[in-house]
């Protein structure tokens, strides 16, 4: 004892809101985390109650004094629930714009603004272009970091919503006084509290005394069914003790007087929003490769910048010309449009979600979800209705499974009447004017039931109560007296565990006569008892017995606490196997997520037998034999164990599991390399929500906490929506890969120039403004578009991609080893048949950029001896780069055609794609209107084209359409050894 409450003393001393323990606040965010995940070890449950006041300084009838509560109070703070270390909105914000890929973005926009900077101090004509583009870079990551801000922002207020589950006023004993408006926050470990039906227990407390006392404990275990609480003796795990009443769950019957045990952080509820508010997600499979995709692109951009570097100054260009050079190939090389593309494509992929019952929070997460490879899930509202019902009947030794037939079968059966007048009379739930049923699940399951055969408004009329003995954890019974209006008579009735029930019985109804209780008949109901259990059933018995009208007259005082009848030599009546039953649809659904390769186990507070029987029925197990893991066992496990256990065993159910153990169970799945998806709806689920790659929770069913917590919300709270979300995500993978494929084509046409006019000293073929116009222009609607594309065929039928990253060695062959190539080959051809028709053949061009450039220099002679000025060579570059830029626009096209598929033939797919479609048309409009509109040509350095000069490009679109489709055909038979596959098949 002393052991257990020195440690708790310790743990509560690191929770003091001065930090006594004088360690830097990130060292303590991590002790205290470390404690959260922990279970709970006290023994302040367990211990006699005089030692436990002796412990508390406190006293049962006075309570503490003011003085002590105020000093304890100022010691170790208020009974509120502390938030993490939070970051003010400014450096959240500044943490969003600054993270993954928008950071080559910043450094792009940087490096323009300094070249900017440098042609402004060394030319007397500066070009506006990169201090133009440096700004675009800019807005692109302000807007980008916005959407991830917003996201970011939400999820930090999760402590906001656990403080609302927390009750204002309590009523305290002090000083031998009850002050019934004594703030919440104001209680201390010793207060004397009491609780009545209707208030939510403001601390975690051990009970002194109670009479029919429940709680609703779904705050916390997730489970909605009213438990019962007394002054009994402990359990070893506090979770499952019933002699505690947990902070924030809400009394729905009875009265209760106890001492508070446990306060703010350190309460079960404080526990699981410390470590809801503290742990970290881990990073989306498409961050990291986002993040990786960067590192790639940073370290060639930095090596083609050296390279570039070094040439240049070996051909004698000055310094400073050759710092403008770097930055520029430096900057060709960041896809601009690649980050808006993600953003704008995962939204609109989050949009069309909603369509399907699911409400996307973490746009990362529909991706995450289909690159998903382990599936936790929870039992109830997820896999089941969440709603009770009544499954078997066990009647005079013969069990009817409920439906129309049977009710059929059991209508003149007296057992079956005196039922349903049990049934009706022994339950406190209400029924409303308009028939609906209000109270505990399974009284509202029994209700339901006999609505359909009968009436029971009508036979609680007949026999009203005049007396009753709740339900109580130590009794495990209820009893209640009725008077029979119509014989003058009372009758009564008990509902409760089976074992108990027939205890109490003296006779069974047999076969519409009474049979004596005896060791046959007692042994032929526990094997029925048995066989329903083994289904997961809740087995509920129920018995009746008629009292002598002589000795209980009408008008008889019945005296529930001095108890002044018989309980005894009662008529058994038969058993009700209730449960929750699976959702229709489930079972299909988890048989297409198995088939794509996705593990699906089930993570439950709920009993083992009742779990098994669920996974049985739903397909999680395929046998009876599978692996059920208790929370007992569990607690027992070390992490190396755990982590063989998971992989030894497929299928694995967890059941009776605390919050702390379904994310210990997370995390052990995530350290074999899984990505993880959990649902749950409780707050108790709010912790592993957290913890997973994708958190979902119920929209219906789900509890404020859950929901602020996770990153998709289900609005229907079914899992069939989940396999939607697994099709939705890996087809937006491939849809990614096929836009990012289309973006970094374009980039190839965007570099090489760059590269020609420095190391081949050639008039600039493309231009920074339109280089820009085609990354966040021309290229936009047809990459985004793509995201519209239909799954592939079989995108259900492959397993979850482990390492098939989105920008594979496959892709960067084909992007800059061939179609990249033809792109840059078709605007290189539409560039020198410009130059030649003006004059200036492709051979003069080499060499020529430095008295090209030179404004002093107005003699410049073409190949036919023809003198330019400066202002003219600057049209005819206008001219020339409008020129390629409408070539790279008609390859683009082509690209866009080509990318809707990845192996299937165009002819195969068709092009059903009106999104992309517009997008093509769309990218033929932006480019007349860049080139023919004044003003908007002068902006972006282009010029009124000829109209033959946008069919320059034709024969290299088919060109490309044509080696695609050839390419394409040969993956598909796996021709020339497969060699085309192995080279470019992303």
């Amino acid at each position: 004892m002393n052991s257990r409450t020195s440690s708790l003393s310790s743990i509560s001393d690191l929770f003091r809101p001065n930090n006594p323990k004088g360690l830097r606040s990130r060292d303590l965010s991590c002790t205290r985390l470390n404690i959260l995940k922990k279970e709970i070890q006290t023994d302040t449950h367990l211990i006699p109650l005089k030692d436990l006041y002796a412990l508390l300084g406190t006293d049962p009838v006075t309570g503490l004094s003011s003085d002590r509560a105020k000093e304890l109070l100022e010691y170790y703070g208020s009974n509120t629930l502390t938030p993490a270390t939070q970051h003010c909105w400014a450096r959240l914000l500044l943490k969003s714009l600054c993270t993954g890929f928008s950071i080559l973005i910043w450094l792009g926009a940087i490096l323009c603004l300094t070249a900017y900077l440098i042609e402004m101090f060394t030319k007397p004509h500066p070009s506006t272009d990169n201090l133009y583009l440096g700004c675009v870079l800019i807005a692109v990551d302000v807007i980008c970091g916005l959407f991830s801000f917003l996201q970011n922002y939400k999820s930090s207020k999760i402590m906001k919503t656990f403080n609302s589950m927390i009750p204002i006023t309590s009523s305290c004993v002090r000083d031998g006084l009850t002050n019934t408006e004594t703030p919440v926050s104001n209680l201390v470990k010793g207060d004397i509290v009491h609780i009545r039906a209707g208030d939510v227990i403001p601390a975690d407390l051990r009970i002194i005394d109670s009479k029919g006392f429940k709680v609703d404990n779904s705050s916390l275990t997730g489970e909605c069914v009213a438990v019962p609480r007394s002054n009994t003796e402990g359990t070893p795990n506090i979770m499952e003790s019933q002699n505690v009443a947990f902070f924030s769950a809400l009394c729905v019957e009875g009265w209760a007087t106890g001492v508070v045990i446990c306060c703010g952080d350190l309460t079960a509820l404080g526990r699981i929003a410390g470590l809801a508010a503290r742990l970290r997600p881990v990073p989306s499979p498409l961050s990291r490769e986002i993040h990786q995709l960067m590192r790639y692109m940073s370290a060639w951009a930095v090596g083609l910048g050296l390279f570039i570097a070094s040439a240049s100054l070996g051909l004698g260009y000055p310094f400073m010309q050759t710092t403008i050079f770097v930055i520029g190939i430096v900057v060709a090389n960041i896809p601009e449009g690649l980050q808006p593309t993600v953003t704008a494509s995962l939204t609109l992929t989050a949009k069309h979600m909603v369509t399907k019952n699911c409400l996307v929070k973490n746009l990362e997460a529909m991706e995450a979800l289909g690159a998903c490879t382990t599936i936790c899930s929870d039992k109830t509202g997820t896999l089941t209705e969440n709603k009770m019902r009544v499954r078997h009947l066990w009647l005079e030794n013969q069990i009817y499974e409920v439906s129309n037939n049977s009710l059929d079968q059991l209508k003149n059966n007296k057992a079956f009447q005196s039922f349903k007048i049990c049934g009706a009379l022994c339950s406190n739930a209400s029924i409303a004017p308009d028939g609906n049923v209000h109270g505990d699940a399974s009284e509202k399951a029994i209700l339901n039931f006999i609505f359909e055969c009968d009436n029971p408004i009508t036979v609680r009329k007949r026999y009203p109560k005049v007396s009753e003995i709740p339900f109580n954890s130590v009794n495990k019974y209820q009893v209640s007296i009725h008077l029979d209006m119509l014989n003058s008579k009372h009758i009564l009735v008990m509902k409760g565990a089976p074992e108990v029930v027939l205890d109490h019985s003296a006779t069974v109804a047999m076969d519409n006569t009474q049979a004596i209780n005896n060791k046959e008949i007692n042994e032929l109901i526990n094997n029925a008892i048995e066989n329903m259990a083994n289904t997961g059933e809740r087995i509920l018995a129920f018995a009746d017995l008629n009292l002598d009208v002589n000795e209980y007259p009408p008008g008889f005082e019945f005296d529930a606490e001095e108890i002044n009848f018989p309980i005894e030599n009662l008529r058994f009546l038969g058993l009700v196997g209730l449960i929750d039953p699976p959702r229709k649809e489930v079972r299909s659904a988890i048989e297409r997520v198995r088939a794509a390769g996705v593990r699906v186990m089930m993570v439950t507070g709920d009993h083992p037998a009742t779990a098994r029987a669920v996974a049985l029925e739903v397909g999680i197990a395929t046998t009876p034999q599978c692996h059920v893991i208790t929370g007992t066992e569990l607690r027992n496990m070390t992490p190396d164990l755990l982590y063989l256990t998971l992989e030894k065993n497929y299928e694995i159910v967890f059941a009776r599991t605390s919050p702390t153990q379904k994310l210990q169970i997370v995390e052990a799945c995530q350290r074999q390399g899984s990505v993880v998806a959990v649902t749950g709806d409780g707050v108790n689920d709010a912790p592993a929500l957290r913890r997973a790659d994708i958190g979902i929770s119920m929209g219906i069913t789900g509890s404020q906490v859950s929901k602020q917590t996770a990153d998709i919300i289900l609005m229907d709270d079914n899992f069939a929506t989940i396999v939607t979300g697994i099709e939705e995500g890996r087809k937006i993978f491939d849809n990614l890969k096929k836009s990012i494929c289309y973006i970094l084509i374009s980039n190839v046409p965007e570099i090489i120039p760059v590269l020609m006019f420095i190391l081949f000293s050639i008039p600039l073929p493309l231009g920074v403004m339109t280089i820009l116009c085609i990354d966040l222009g021309t290229d936009m609607w047809p990459a985004v578009s793509l995201a519209h594309e239909n799954a592939e065929r079989d995108v259900m039928a492959r397993p979850p991609r482990r390492s098939d990253p989105l920008v594979s060695c496959s892709m960067i062959r084909l992007v800059y080893g061939h179609l990249g190539l033809i792109e840059f080959a078709a605007g290189m051809f539409a560039y020198f048949i410009v130059m030649a028709e003006h004059g200036f053949y492709p051979e003069q061009l080499f060499g020529i950029r430095q008295r090209w450039d030179n404004e002093a220099v107005s003699d410049v002679q073409d190949s036919l001896g023809q003198e330019w000025t400066y202002a003219e060579r600057k049209e005819l570059e206008r001219a020339c780069q409008a020129a390629y830029f409408v070539a790279i626009v008609m390859t683009q096209i082509t690209n866009g055609i080509i990318c809707k598929t990845r192996y299937n033939s165009l002819f195969q797919v068709g092009m059903n794609n009106k999104a992309l479609n517009f997008g093509l048309v769309f990218e033929i409009i932006l480019a007349c209107v860049v080139c023919y509109v004044p003003g908007i040509n002068s902006f972006f350095r282009t010029y009124p084209l000829r109209l033959k000069w946008w069919f320059l490009a034709l024969p290299f679109t088919a060109l490309m359409f044509s080696f695609d489709e050839f390419r394409k055909y040969c993956i598909r038979n796996e021709k020339f050894g497969g060699w085309f596959n192995k080279l470019t098949l992303y």
